[in-house]
Formats: C-alpha cells, structure tokens, sequence
C-alpha cells in the first residue's frame, strides 16, 4: 500500500483541494501464494459500481461489473478510456474507446454506465454478483402476505433502471474541487433538490454520486478508489454537442464525398427555416434562465461542448454545471452595494446592479447567431468574410447584402418561380424585417445596444426576431 502524504496543518484556511500534496490512495491486490490468477480473479467483494441519490440516498448499483483505468498522469488521456467488465475472472480491458465513452473535456471522462437499485434482500443480484457479499441477504422476508404490498409499491417505484453518465475526473485535484459545494457536486445537489424548475429538462439531470474502481493502465494490479458524478443519460441528446451541430449546419454539401451523410445534411439544412432558428435560440436563453431559477451563479460559456442539441434540433440540455466555482448566486444588500462604491451620494441614478447569471453573451452567441443567419450550407470562411463586408459598407448597401443572404439560405428558388404578387410582397416584407433586425444586432444599433449585458436583454432580443 503506498501511503499518501498527510498534509501540513500550519494554515488551517487553506482550502485541501488546492494543496500541491495530495496523493491519492492506491493499493495493490496480492493473491494468496500459488493462486492460479491475479488480477482480482477471487476477490470477495464485487466490483460493481456503487451510487447513492442525492435527494432520497438510495442506493444503486451497476448492472454489470466494472473497473476503470487511470494514470498518474493525468495529461494521458488515452489511459482512461479502458474499461473492464469482467466478473470471476480475469479483468480484461478493452482497448482505448470501447468503453462506452460519451465524452472527454479537459478535467474529466464521461462513461456511459447501466445502474439498478439495489435491494436489502439482494434481489437485485444475478450471476455477475460475487458470492460473498458483505452487507445484502438472500433471504425472504418472513412475513410475505403482510409485505406483498409493501414489495408492490417498492416494485412500481424502482421500474426503471437508471442510464447513467457517468463523469470521472483525470487526477485527485480535480475531483476535490468539484466536490466543493461551490463546484460541481454541490450545485449538482442543488439541481436535483429543485428539480421542479427544470419541468422542461433544459439543464442535465444530476441524481447523485458514485464510487467506483480503476486500475492503472501501466500496472493492472495496483487500483485505487474513485468519486464519480453521476447524470443521466438521454438518447435523443447523447453526444451530439452544439459544436458538432454549428459544423453539420455550416458545411458545405459540395465538399461531403459520403452519399449519405450529405443526404442527412441536405435534408438537415434544407429544413432548417428562420422559424427554426428562433426555436433553437429561445431554447438556448431559457436553459440559462432555468439555471437563474435554480440559484446558479454562473456558467462556462466559453465553449459549445457545455451544451447538447437534441436530435429534432428543437431543444438545446446545458452540462458541466460547475457555476465556475462560483457556487450560487450572491444577492448583496443595497446598503453593502452603495458603501462600497462612489455612488452613495447619489444611489438614485446608478443603482446597483441586478443580480442575474453570469455568463459570457459577448462572444459565443453573437457568432452562433451570425452563423446560423448567413452561414446555412455555406461554412464558417464564408460567415467571416460576409460579416466583414456588410460591417464596412453603407447602412442601405449593408441590409441588401442581408436580403439577399437571407433569400438564398431560407427561401431559395422563389425568386425564379411564378409566385402571386401579394405572396412575394409578404415575403420581401419579412425579410425586410429580418435583416433590418439582423443588421441592428450585427452592429449593436438602438434598440439593441446592449443586447448581450445578460439573458434578459438577449431574450427580448431574440424574442423580437421576425417569423413568417
């Protein structure tokens, strides 16, 4: 057993997460003399999975046993991708990527894992569970008339088995931190504890922690312990990021050789309408509120793989809930607010700032909204260069060049058809109206000047966006 450093105690507000001597426990598993196997072949104790409910404290289990692997450098990706699933036997690790992976960021994997509750009467055992198992009983209750509907109504609340995902952290430093209560465990407990204001899923659902085994993937009989959280797993999300989908959007279908991923993308885009548009948006602004109503302070949106789109493309699910670290949302009180400014004299015309979610609006979601108006079928090159064009000419010139996009991207061919006069004037109107609110947003025109200072204002941004 290699015996971890015991930290120095001098300064006791020193935060233990942040220390540079943390090591993590591991240990090595020694069958007895002349064992015919290694490699946890006749340990007694099963290697399955283990989570508890955040809410309830239920416990679960996964349905199949399974050990990890990790390196002690956390930089070597690849070693944490191997995963065993082997029961009474030899542990075999598949090779790196066929470990059910979801997906990997730069503190943390994510596994894809099955889990069922688990049962005092260990009911919940099958073949893959070891014979000794401290703390279940295979015995029936005595009484089973008396506890038939006792059984029923824990039978009917435990139907659905949970599929999880489930989020490892690369080193001992990183799992402290986000088991902070201003990280991500704790303010994963929180959204569980107000689960009723995420009716609309908006915000990945987090039910719990896990504890689970990993083995070093350059030493398979030394293991250690991890604390894993857990999310569920949703189908019609899965991994489809909204990077991927920004990449599908844009692509040029000229330049895909595969028939039919250009089918897909095709039938993709060609459906795609300004209505669509205006969907996808309302849907990304209202998960940064639902994490508003939840009490979140903040939220990394540096980056488009902290955010899921459905498959119908309707819906977008925010994950990697960490608030930054900055736990939930501070309200100061108005006399902290004035004290601690120059605007005491005179609090009337500059109040303090409105609490409300702390997310970047500046980059991202200006260039989300410019690629999904100018760059359908047409790739990011073309948005930039576009984009500079219509910012260097005339204000009249600028909005011709929006017109014209517009038509091409969302109602292409009607120019060249036999359409009624009245249809084609209520088309041109429309999208007079959308580049007119385009080019305002573009430039940051009145009445958008301050269009990404928070959610709100993005929201009655996009809420004005023009639909036929």
């Amino acid at each position: 057993i290699r015996i971890p450093k015991v930290p120095s105690v001098d300064n006791e507000h020193i935060d233990p997460a942040k220390r540079p001597d943390q090591v993590p426990w591991t240990f090595v598993h020694e069958e007895r003399p002349n064992a015919p196997a290694t490699l946890l072949q006749n340990t007694l104790r099963a290697t399955h999975l283990r989570a508890w409910d955040f809410v309830t404290g239920e416990s679960l289990a996964s349905q199949l046993p399974i050990i990890f692997s990790f390196a002690e450098d956390p930089r070597d990706r690849r070693a944490f991708m191997m995963v065993s699933r082997s029961a009474n036997t030899l542990q075999q690790f598949h090779a790196p990527g066929e470990g059910d992976i979801l997906g990997m960021g730069e503190n943390a994997i994510v596994h894809r894992v099955q889990l069922s509750y688990t049962r005092g009467d260990g009911r919940h055992r099958d073949e893959h569970w070891t014979r000794v198992n401290v703390g279940l009983e295979n015995e029936e209750p005595v009484n089973k008339s008396s506890n038939k509907n006792k059984e029923d109504e824990s039978d009917s609340s435990h139907v659905e088995d949970w599929d999880a995902a489930v989020k490892r952290p690369f080193s001992l430093g990183k799992m402290l931190v986000f088991l902070q209560n201003s990280s991500e465990a704790g303010l994963a407990k929180r959204l569980r504890l107000a689960n009723l204001l995420n009716s609309d899923k908006r915000v990945l659902y987090f039910y719990g922690l896990g504890l689970g085994l990993s083995t070093n993937a350059y030493n398979e009989n030394e293991y250690k312990f991890e604390l894993m959280l857990l999310a569920k797993y949703c189908p019609n999300f899965s991994t489809y990021t909204m990077r991927v989908f920004m990449e599908e959007y844009m692509t040029v279908l000229g330049r895909v050789t595969d028939e039919a991923q250009r089918l897909s993308l095709h039938k993709m885009q060609s459906q795609f309408s300004i209505t669509s548009v205006k969907v996808f948006l309302v849907s990304l602004l209202n998960a940064f509120r639902d994490l508003t109503l939840m009490g979140v302070q903040a939220f990394d949106f540096n980056h488009l793989n902290n955010v899921l789109v459905s498959r119908d493309y309707q819906s977008v699910r925010l994950i990697d809930i960490d608030g930054n670290a900055q736990g939930s949302i501070n309200y100061p009180s108005l006399k902290d607010a004035l004290t601690n400014s120059d605007r005491s004299h005179n609090p009337a015309k500059n109040p303090p700032q409105k609490p409300s979610l702390n997310v970047d609006l500046n980059i991202l979601l200006p260039s989300v909204i410019e690629q999904m108006i100018l760059g359908k079928g047409r790739g990011k090159s073309f948005v930039s260069n576009t984009r500079s064009e219509i910012w260097r000419a005339p204000e009249e010139e600028g909005k011709a060049i929006i017109r014209g996009i517009l038509m091409e991207n969302f109602y292409p061919g009607v120019e060249n058809q036999e359409t009624e006069g009245a249809l084609k004037c209520k088309l041109q109107k429309h999208v007079t109206k959308v580049a007119e609110w385009f080019y305002a947003l573009l430039k940051k025109n009145s009445p958008w000047v301050n269009w990404t200072r928070d959610i709100y204002d993005a929201m009655r941004c996009i809420d004005h966006l023009p639909i036929s």
